[in-house]
This record gives C-alpha cells, structure tokens and sequence, in this order.
C-alpha cells in the first residue's frame, strides 16, 4: 500500500444541498469544527504565520474565506486586541445557514463582518485587503476551482495570502478517523472528517495550484497534525 493515499473526490456533507442536514447537525459539525481548530493546530498555525507578516503594523485589514462559523476570525481580534493592533476581519461563505451560525458566534466583536458569498467570485475590488486567510477549503473543490479560488485570493489581496489545509497521509487518516469516533457523535464531523483527509493534498500539489494561480512567490510549511500552510506576498 502507497505511504501517501489516492485522492479522493467524494462529496462531503458540507458539499451537500443544505436541506440534506438539519440545523442542529450543522451547528455541531461547525462546533467540532472549532475544537480541532482550536487543539489540532489550524489557529496556532494562522497566528504565527499572520504574526510573521504584519511586524509593526497598526492597521490590518484580513479576508477569511469560506470562514464556517467564524472562529478563525474570532481569534484574529482576540490576537490583535492583546497586541493593540487596530484590525477588520470580513469572513465570507458560500452557505447563508453558515453565516447566521457565524453571525450568533461573533456577535459580541463589531471589528467583523460576515457576508454571503463565493470563493470562486469574490464580490469585492483588486486588493481590498492586506492579507487573504482560507482554511480547510480548498480540499472541498474540484481541481480547476482551486486554482480559480487561488487566483481570487490573489486578486483581492494587497500584501499577502495564508492558506492552510491537510496534507493526505494514512496516519493522518486513522488518527482522525479514531478521535471522530472518541469525540463527537456528530454524524457530519464522523463523515467528514476522515474524507477531508482522503481528498487533501501534498506539499507538490498544493505548490503547483499556487503557481498556476500565479503566485509569484510562495512557502509552504508542515505544521503539526498533518496540517500544510501555504503562503506568499503579493509583487
């Protein structure tokens, strides 16, 4: 058996009609979302890389796409607050049940707004933001949606973007797989989870889609729990 998994492309339930899930169900896959946002690395990860970028800066202006309930946002104002950084986070999915969630869960941090909209067409001029944040999304589209997701980001960013994803590992999978059993009954976060897995990427993939986005320079780094982060400044 190969180290590294065959890609996968099935639909997860996120992918789904909305209708396919209940309310309740989706406010607990987005709240297990936060738990492994919050203990598997992905907020960790955002911080340090966002960190790196804006030393000094007193102003900072951040779009988070395909935001879920808005938590990654959330730590970005708690982070800024503490280092007296004058910050607006616009957080934007494609799902409108999602944002209310969002919206309910931010409610008490006016430096957010949540919006309605497309990663593949974001509503919103050339460079209309410092930096362009998106995390666990790009596993969810097709090929060409991700090099078009990239390019948007792109597009709208003024000095930088930060994606984060997993990287594709059989160890990544049966960990994940075991802990969605351990900690949530959640029948979405059981589903998922382990298929997020199957249909992420490897460090070779995620650089070629960058660059076909036309990324002009870009790093990326392991970062723990099987997690990639893909980032550049724009020329």
């Amino acid at each position: 058996m190969s180290l590294i998994p065959r890609k996968r492309t099935t639909l997860e339930f996120l992918d789904l009609p909305p209708e396919v899930c209940t309310l309740e169900e989706l406010e607990g896959s987005l709240s297990d979302l936060r738990t492994v946002n919050r203990y598997l690395g992905d907020t960790s990860a955002l911080l340090k890389h966002l960190s790196a970028k804006v030393r000094g800066q007193r102003h900072l202006s951040v779009l988070d796409v395909a935001t879920g309930s808005a938590d990654l946002p959330v730590a970005l104002v708690e982070w800024a607050r503490k280092k007296g950084i004058d910050i607006e986070v616009t957080g934007i999915d494609l799902n409108s049940r999602t944002i209310d969630i969002a919206r309910r869960y931010a409610a008490t941090y006016p430096e957010i707004r949540l919006l309605v909209a497309d990663a593949l067409q974001l509503p919103f001029r050339d460079h209309s933001f410092d930096f362009v944040l998106c995390s666990k999304t790009l596993h969810h589209m097709k090929e060409p949606d991700v090099v078009t997701a990239l390019q948007e980001m792109l597009r709208v960013a003024r000095r930088g973007f930060i994606v984060i994803d997993l990287r594709r590992s059989w160890i990544a999978y049966i960990l994940i797989y075991l802990l969605t059993r351990i900690f949530t009954r959640n029948r979405m976060t059981r589903y998922d989870g382990p298929l997020s897995v199957l249909k992420a990427f490897t460090e070779d993939e995620l650089r070629q889609s960058a660059l076909q986005a036309g990324a002009a320079s870009i790093t990326i780094r392991r970062e723990p729990f099987w997690l990639l982060v893909v980032s550049g400044d724009i020329a």
